[in-house]
């Protein structure tokens, strides 16, 4: 990377990257695991989440111009820290793989049905190499430019669904449901995890964070609850929660049934190329990020030739971990989210309490 990241460019990057599991996931699983009152969800992840925040800017802040692997080291030694990275390497490459399929379902699902699925991966990846070789800032900057006219849209939608929305399909809701919504608050909880990804490039945010970047980590994640809540209640007060439930993409439906004051139609084409654009920068940032791990593990300095060996390998491991929307439901539900509750909290929590516990000495160093 040339130049330094702004804060600005990774919590634009953050949000864009969760945009396609908040309108693709998020909504049926809620449904499935909370019926009427699954809207109620994303404010339990609240609880989660900003403490999440404030870890990462503790270790942010405590280890000034450090990335994720660098802080590790200092915290617990190299072997131990090349143990986690090593354990890293595997999460993300089972997360780029079903994030690969995920993107070829959605297009076989929207707009082209009787295309072969591999055709699409080969695109992606295509397409994401091109991209590389533009350079990783060009990526953030892709998300900065680009996440504003998509809230945009998604406000216009919503203002165009205030007519539509039922609200016989969100109350009554009886208090006998909060533990069901809390329990399903994990998939919200999940992909606002993605937040942890700002630590593998803290070594490109400076060494030092103002007041006004702070202020942006946690506007984003703030914003990220909130756009959760809206596509939730939207798809709910619109579709209903036990068809939501039921659906592999349900907010896509919801949308079908929207015009623009009855003059434009047809914006479930634009849901469908923000997931794209969602899955691409996503899939961009994790081989980045497989690249960095890999570089750190091994201490090799150039990585571009990574590339190929982890395109084939993520490739034919999207085949095994799922080959059907059947299949890649099951596998996020169960696996994909529980995974990313260890690599994106348990394990992030726990350097922060070494951070904690080693305080003074880390004062003495810095």
């Amino acid at each position: 990377m040339n130049k330094q990241l702004t804060m600005r460019q990774v919590v634009f990057m953050y949000l864009f990257i969760s945009l396609s599991p908040v309108l693709r996931q998020i909504p049926s699983m809620l449904a499935r695991e909370a019926g009427r009152g699954g809207y109620l969800s994303p404010f339990w992840s609240v609880f989660a989440i900003l403490p999440l925040t404030a870890g990462i800017l503790l270790l942010i802040r405590s280890f000034p111009g450090l990335n994720l692997y660098e802080i590790m080291v200092h915290l617990s030694g190299r072997v131990f820290a090349k143990f986690i990275t090593l354990l890293y390497i595997f999460w993300i490459l089972i997360s780029l793989s079903a994030k690969l399929n995920i993107y070829s379902l959605t297009l076989q699902f929207t707009l082209m049905p009787k295309t072969r699925s591999d055709f699409f991966m080969q695109i992606i990846l295509i397409l994401v190499y091109y991209a590389l070789l533009r350079g990783s800032k060009t990526i953030f900057r892709f998300s900065e430019f680009a996440l504003g006219p998509i809230i945009l849209l998604i406000g216009v939608l919503f203002v165009c669904a205030v007519g539509r929305l039922r609200t016989d399909y969100l109350f009554p809701m009886s208090t006998i449901n909060f533990p069901s919504t809390i329990r399903a608050s994990k998939a919200v909880i999940a992909v606002g995890g993605n937040l942890t990804l700002i630590l593998f490039f803290a070594d490109k945010l400076g060494i030092a964070l103002s007041k006004k970047q702070i202020r942006r980590l946690w506007s984003g994640s703030i914003i990220f609850i909130f756009i959760s809540f809206v596509i939730t209640i939207f798809t709910y007060g619109i579709t209903g929660a036990a068809l939501t439930a039921n659906l592999p993409f349900p907010f896509y439906i919801t949308v079908k049934s929207i015009s623009f004051f009855n003059i434009f139609e047809r914006f479930e084409v634009l849901v469908t190329l923000i997931c794209i654009l969602s899955d691409f920068v996503t899939i961009c940032i994790m081989f980045i990020i497989l690249m960095r791990l890999i570089q750190w593990l091994f201490g090799i300095r150039e990585r571009g030739f990574l590339f190929l060996p982890l395109a084939i390998i993520s490739y034919y491991l999207s085949y095994i971990v799922s080959s059907t929307q059947f299949e890649f439901d099951y596998f996020f539900r169960f696996i994909i989210l529980n995974i990313n509750l260890v690599f994106q909290y348990i394990i992030p929590v726990f350097f922060g309490l070494l951070c904690i516990l080693k305080r003074k000495h880390i004062k003495q160093q810095y």
